[in-house]
């Protein structure tokens, strides 16, 4: 049988409307929660329309990851249980079509758009996600003084990088100039001892080329005993190839607003720890990984609540499709949380809801049959 055939493409393009029109409700509902929260703010530091309206543009990208398997779900209980009401199944069913045959189409669309959430998250899921944040943040710190970027400061910035045994001490960082004060930078042996230590009055990154530049120094070297050997005093130092300030930063934002990318970064810099922090960013990252594919299991959960509508009733029928869609969130929540206290492993807590779930579903639809 030709792929896509008549009955592919009908039921595709219904299944296609439906989900436009979804995508567009839920994005839209977004929009008015996140325009609530912070219309206020956006209107007290005076930002304007077009500010505003820039602030959006970026954020939208970064919503498609939690609006998506949600339209999906709610196109997959619309398109198939009208379908399912009209007849139209139980008469593509008559013909021989199995339950597989008519959702193929709709299963590829649902591959393709978890493909492309997958490899988005490595770049524009991300980029939303951090330039948005950055604008909302200068736009919510903008004052009427101009020197007003030279008074914004993260106080008593600290970072440890376990993979390259460094430690970052800032008692202050200008996260708009891009610039630490009092600044130490430790690195250690295997066993935590300080080999080697950096102080600066100040220390700039400079992001063309990837390089901390330390002022009014010195540089220490210290024995086996954690004893001085020698000390050299240096008006600047330039240093590559070392944690940039977005590195240092994520570690300060909430685990919830990190990208797929400051996740990859900070569980490449605790790889070598076995804390419960080094934990919790693993089970992050590979729940963050699976998360794209949200969309598949959305479909397969969809379709056979949307077919047996006609049995029970509509509304309970959908009503049970998304109330076990929302316990599947709960179920990550739980497993993230053994993930996190060490009672598995963070590939399991990561991976092992999104298999439960999907197993059930695929149950489902054999049932079907």
């Amino acid at each position: 049988m030709n792929f896509p055939n008549t009955i592919d493409r009908h039921l595709g393009r219904e299944w296609l409307k439906s989900f436009s029109l979804t995508t567009g409700a839920i994005l839209g509902l977004f929009y008015i929660q996140n325009l609530y929260d912070k219309l206020g703010d956006f209107i007290n530091h005076g930002a304007g329309v077009t500010q505003i309206a820039h602030y959006y543009i970026l954020l939208t990208p970064s919503l498609l990851s939690p609006v998506l398997p949600l339209s999906v779900l709610v196109a997959t209980l619309l398109s198939f249980g009208t379908l399912h009401r009209n007849q139209e199944i139980a008469a593509m069913r008559s013909m021989g079509c199995s339950i597989w045959s008519l959702i193929r189409l709709n299963l590829f669309f649902c591959i393709l758009l978890s493909v492309g959430l997958f490899f988005q998250g490595n770049g524009a899921l991300s980029q939303s996600i951090e330039k948005s944040r950055e604008l909302h943040e200068s736009l919510t710190q903008k004052q009427q003084d101009p020197s007003a970027k030279n008074n914004f400061f993260v106080r008593h910035l600290t970072f440890e990088n376990t993979s390259a045994q460094r430690l970052w001490v800032m008692n202050r960082y200008n996260p708009m100039t891009q610039m630490g004060y009092g600044v130490y930078l430790y690195f250690r042996d295997e066993q935590g001892h300080c080999r080697e230590r950096f102080t600066a009055r100040t220390a700039e990154f400079i992001p063309e080329s990837g390089t901390w530049v330390f002022r009014e120094g010195r540089y220490v070297v210290f024995d086996e005993a954690g004893f001085p050997l020698r000390f050299e005093d240096f008006p600047e130092k330039e240093m590559r190839d070392i944690d940039p300030p977005r590195t240092l930063l994520a570690r300060q934002k909430k685990m919830e607003n990190l990208s797929f990318l400051e996740l990859q970064e900070l569980v490449m810099v605790n790889r070598a720890g076995e804390d419960k922090e080094a934990r919790r960013y693993m089970v992050r990252y590979h729940q963050a990984i699976s998360g794209p594919f949200n969309c598949v299991l959305a479909l397969l959960l969809g379709v056979p609540f949307a077919i047996a509508g006609t049995r029970v009733n509509a509304m309970v029928a959908s009503t049970k499709a998304i109330g076990i869609f929302v316990g599947y969130f709960f179920l990550v929540g739980i497993f993230r949380m053994f993930g996190e206290q060490g009672f598995l492993s963070p590939v399991f807590a990561g991976w092992l809801p999104m298999g439960l779930m999907t197993f059930y579903a695929l149950i489902l639809i054999i049932r079907l049959r």
